[in-house]
C-alpha cells in the first residue's frame, strides 16, 4: 500500500486563507488542523466533545486520548 499524500506548507497555507474567508472559519481551522497536524480521521474529529479538548479550568488539554468508540477500533 502506497503512502498517503499530505499537504505541503504551501497547500495548508492556501486551505488556511480560504477557510478564514468563509463562515464558522475558527471552527473549520480546526478541523483541518487536527487532520493535518494530528493525524485524525474525519469521523475521530468529528467524534470529539468539548470535554475531550477543554480541562476543567476552561484550558486546552495537552493531548486528547480517543476512546475506542471515537475510533475505527469501535
Amino acid at each position: 500500500m502506497g503512502k498517503a499524500k499530505t499537504l505541503t506548507a504551501q497547500e495548508l497555507r492556501r486551505e488556511q486563507d480560504y477557510i478564514a474567508s468563509r463562515a464558522h472559519a475558527a471552527r473549520n481551522r480546526a478541523m483541518l488542523l487536527l487532520t493535518h497536524l494530528a493525524g485524525m480521521r474525519v469521523g475521530e474529529v468529528a467524534a470529539q466533545t468539548w470535554g475531550d479538548v477543554v480541562n476543567a479550568d476552561g484550558r486546552v488539554n495537552d493531548e486528547i486520548r480517543l476512546n475506542a468508540d471515537q475510533t475505527k477500533g469501535g
